[in-house]
C-alpha cells in the first residue's frame, strides 16, 4: 500500500501542524506573502526570493543562482568561467542533438533544488504557481511574442503520474496567459514505456534508457509547429533530446526547451 501515498499523507499532517516551517530549512519563520510587484508590461528580473516568500524562510529564500550570461547559446549550460559572451559549448558543437535552444531559471541547487523536491516529491503543488510565474518570466525574456505555437510539458508515463498525482511540468503552465497564436497542449507527448530513474546515469546511459519512449498522441498536431517543451530540471539533454526528436519526425519546425533549473 504504497509508500508514496502514505509519505503524502505524513507530509501533508506535518504542514497542517508547522505551516510557517521553512521547506529547505525547517525553521518556523513569519510569511511575507508572495505577493509579486506590478512591472507594468515589462518583463520583470525572475525573483525567487519574493515569490517563494511564502513557502521559504528569508535566509533560504536568498540561497539559490540565477542562470547568467556566460552560457551556451543552445543547451544553456553555465560556463565556469565568467568572464566572455554565451557561445556553443564543446558538447554542442559535437553533437548538437534535436532541440533548438534551452534555458532555465537558475542553477540546480540549494533552494531551488529543494523548491522543485517539494512540488515534485513531496507534493506540495501549492508551489507550481509562482515556480510557474517565474518560468513564464524566463519564457518572455528569451523568446519573442509570437515566436512559440505550442507549449507542451515533458510527459510523465501513466504508472508514475498514478504514484505521483500529477505531472509537475504541467502544474507549472496551466495558468499561463500566452500570446495571441501560443497554445499550451497537455498531452502532446505521451510516454510510451516506463523507464528506469536516470538519476546516477552518465550521457549514454540516459539515451539509452530513453530511446524510443516517446510518441505522440495525435498525430499531425505538432506539423508545421513551433513547440516549447517545459520539464523541472535539464542534466544531461537526453529526454528532452528524445522528445524533441520524436516532435521533428512528427513534422514540428523546431523544438525548444524551458526548465526551472540547469543542472551543471
Amino acid at each position: 500500500m504504497g509508500g508514496p501515498v502514505v509519505r503524502r499523507w505524513l507530509f501533508s499532517a506535518i504542514d497542517a501542524l508547522f505551516p510557517f516551517c521553512c521547506r529547505r530549512c525547517g525553521h518556523l519563520f513569519l510569511r511575507g506573502g508572495s505577493q509579486r510587484p506590478a512591472t507594468d508590461g515589462a518583463v520583470a528580473d525572475p525573483d525567487l526570493s519574493q515569490a517563494l516568500a511564502d513557502q521559504f524562510c528569508p535566509v533560504c529564500r536568498q540561497r539559490w543562482t540565477a542562470v547568467s550570461s556566460p552560457f551556451c547559446s543552445r543547451c544553456g549550460l553555465v560556463f565556469k568561467s565568467r568572464e566572455g559572451d554565451n557561445h556553443l559549448c564543446g558538447r554542442c558543437l559535437e553533437r548538437p542533438g534535436a532541440f533548438t535552444r534551452a534555458r532555465a531559471l537558475g542553477i540546480y541547487d540549494e533552494t531551488l533544488r529543494s523548491a522543485i523536491h517539494a512540488l515534485k516529491f513531496r507534493g506540495i503543488v501549492a508551489l507550481a504557481v509562482p515556480l510557474g510565474d517565474l518560468l513564464l518570466d524566463v519564457f518572455r525574456r528569451h523568446w519573442e511574442p509570437g515566436e512559440i505555437d505550442l507549449v507542451a510539458p515533458v510527459p510523465l508515463h501513466r504508472r508514475r503520474f498514478r504514484q505521483r498525482g500529477f505531472n509537475q511540468a504541467y502544474l507549472l503552465i496551466r495558468h499561463w496567459n500566452l500570446p495571441t497564436g501560443g497554445t499550451i497542449v497537455r498531452d502532446l507527448l505521451v510516454r510510451r514505456r516506463a523507464t528506469p530513474p536516470q538519476t546516477g546515469m552518465d550521457r549514454r546511459q540516459r539515451r539509452r534508457n530513453i530511446k524510443n519512449a516517446f510518441g505522440v498522441r495525435q498525430p499531425g498536431q505538432a506539423a508545421g509547429k513551433r513547440v516549447l517543451l517545459v520539464d523541472d530540471v535539464l542534466t544531461t539533454g537526453a529526454t528532452a533530446d528524445a522528445c524533441a526528436r520524436t516532435l521533428l519526425q512528427a513534422g514540428a519546425e523546431r523544438v525548444d526547451l524551458l526548465t526551472l533549473a540547469r543542472a551543471l
